[in-house]
């Protein structure tokens, strides 16, 4: 048993080394575009999940059919109403994920900061 843990030790060790070494490479490189791309594709989501552009594209037609212009009146009113309301929703989600890619630019930078000041 001591034999394997000469043999693998060496190994263990400089695989420590190296990911404390390419943690600061990886996150601002591959890991940044990761986020970014997930953060995309999240934003496109709650995008197709409030259906902006579907009640644009609907903004002329009449609920339940009415075409009398007391239905067109309402219901022009009642989907700007809706696609302002979505729209806002949507401003919320891209400030939120605004918020989170440049936290995680941040937060390395800001630990590293903190660990020197501490030693100091």
């Amino acid at each position: 048993m001591l034999v394997n843990y000469f043999i693998y030790a060496p190994k263990i060790i400089f695989d420590f080394f190296f990911d404390i070494i390419y943690f600061l490479p990886w996150w601002y490189s591959r890991g940044l575009i990761e986020t970014t791309k997930k953060s995309w594709r999240f934003l496109i989501r709650k995008e197709e999940e409030l259906a902006i552009i579907i009640w644009l594209k609907n903004l002329h037609k009449p609920l339940y059919e009415k075409y009398g212009w007391q239905g067109a009146f309402k219901s022009v009113i009642m989907r700007i109403g809706q696609i302002i309301l979505r729209v806002i929703i949507l401003l919320f989600w891209t400030f939120f994920t605004i918020i989170k890619i440049l936290l995680y630019t941040i937060l390395p930078i800001l630990i590293i900061w903190q660990i020197i000041y501490q030693l100091i």
